[in-house]
């Protein structure tokens, strides 16, 4: 009978150490979810997937924190340096310089209060108020809505109703809103095309206008509706794409399988 074959003796210090070294490196290459997924692992815990509506409810959430960093909060933040700047001009006797710095003070709290009432306004809209009319509806009533906020030009070309998935026509609504969003707070446009396409086996949104443009590969810190826009797509398996450069103007196009409905 053959005798059972004995490999090597392990050391197990080395071989402890090894295994604590390589769990280190995996950690530190751990996304936050991989993270969050292990900790409830270990505390015996289990996270049950949540409903769309909630997953839509936390992702609104999460844009609504987003804008008011990225713009009420700058434009209070704005409003503070300006009005010490007043007082510090007023100790001075300086009043050449107080009248332009009260006009920039007082565009800062009408920019604000308008980025504030736009915020309440999707507060108070649902999933349900946002498709009233179908997601056409929705993209003519926030086109409507740009032309009246701004007096930019909206020309619209919508397809009929596409035959897709509510969530999916949500999310489209909420791409466009935001693209509008960011053409009325950066481009300058005059401008904008919102277009509707329905093909054999996709659907395509265009988002276009001739304002300043920007350069997509380059950092945006503060600024998180592009990468909220890449968010929502890639949620419900759409493909975002931007097209854009210094003063050349913006295209946004999403385009989703209608086999997604």
């Amino acid at each position: 009978m053959r005798s059972p074959t004995v490999g090597p003796r392990r050391n197990p210090v080395k071989h402890a150490a090894a295994a604590t070294s390589v769990r280190q490196l995996s950690m530190r290459h751990d996304t936050h979810a991989q993270r969050r997924t292990r900790a409830l692992a270990e505390a015996g815990l289990f996270e049950t997937p949540r409903p769309a509506a909630d997953v839509a409810v936390h992702e609104e959430r999460r844009r609504l924190a987003r804008e008011l960093h990225d713009s009420v909060a700058q434009s209070l933040y704005g409003i503070t340096l300006s009005a010490s700047r007043v007082l510090t001009l007023l100790e001075r006797s300086d009043t050449a310089q107080v009248h332009a710095v009260v006009n920039e003070l007082l565009r800062l709290a009408n920019d604000s209060q308008t980025e504030l009432r736009s915020l309440l306004h999707d507060l108070r809209s649902d999933e349900f108020d946002l498709l009233l009319g179908g997601l056409t509806g929705a993209l003519a009533s926030q086109a409507a809505d740009l032309q009246a906020r701004t007096g930019c030009q909206v020309c619209l070309s919508l397809a009929d109703e596409p035959d897709l998935a509510a969530v999916t026509k949500t999310t489209l609504a909420r791409i466009a809103r935001e693209a509008l969003h960011n053409i009325a707070k950066h481009a300058q446009a005059s401008r904008v095309d919102l277009v509707l396409e329905v093909g054999p086996s996709d659907v395509t949104l265009l988002v276009i206008d001739n304002g300043r443009g920007f350069d997509p590969d380059a950092s945006h810190p503060g600024h998180f509706g592009l990468e909220l826009m890449y968010e929502q797509a890639t949620a419900v398996g759409a493909a975002l794409d931007f097209v854009s450069a210094p003063g050349c103007g913006t295209q946004v196009r999403v385009r989703v399988g209608r086999g997604h409905a």
